[in-house]
């Protein structure tokens, strides 16, 4: 009796933990998984990284360190793997690591502008590696 008692409990739970992840949201654009566009090294630089609003990808990858934090606006094109995506903006494209948590119930498509905070993640030759997004919006 208490065994199928657990497992009812259990069958319950993935259940529900399935509802919650369908309502999550998340991009509804294009999926080429496996295939991340060439040109996505950056630029070795430094440079101020206290900006007051958005700035953009060309200012992210050309010259900021890494960990340094930012906020950009533009679109999110396309989707690469599980939860990596390409983000692009007027001055040029960048791969973003969006995990399913920080959706917060978002929908957003190629066409939607998108406020996007994180942090750049550079490899130890300071090549660009992806841009960490820590919370994501649809733009003002």
């Amino acid at each position: 009796m208490k065994r199928n008692a657990a497992l009812l409990i259990g069958i319950l739970m993935i259940l529900g933990s399935v509802a919650v992840h369908a309502q999550m949201g998340g991009f509804t654009g294009p999926q080429v998984f496996g295939q991340v566009p060439a040109g996505f090294a950056g630029q070795q630089g430094f440079g101020f990284m206290g900006t007051m609003g958005p700035v953009s990808v060309a200012q992210v990858t050309q010259t900021f360190p890494n960990k340094a934090q930012a906020v950009m606006r533009g679109y999110i094109v396309q989707q690469v793997a599980n939860d990596r995506y390409i983000f692009r903006d007027a001055t040029g494209d960048i791969l973003i690591k969006i995990k399913h948590d920080r959706w917060w119930g978002l929908s957003v498509g190629p066409n939607d502008l998108v406020e996007i905070g994180g942090e750049l993640k550079r490899e130890k030759n300071m090549w660009i590696k992806y841009f960490d997004a820590k919370n994501i919006r649809l733009a003002p």
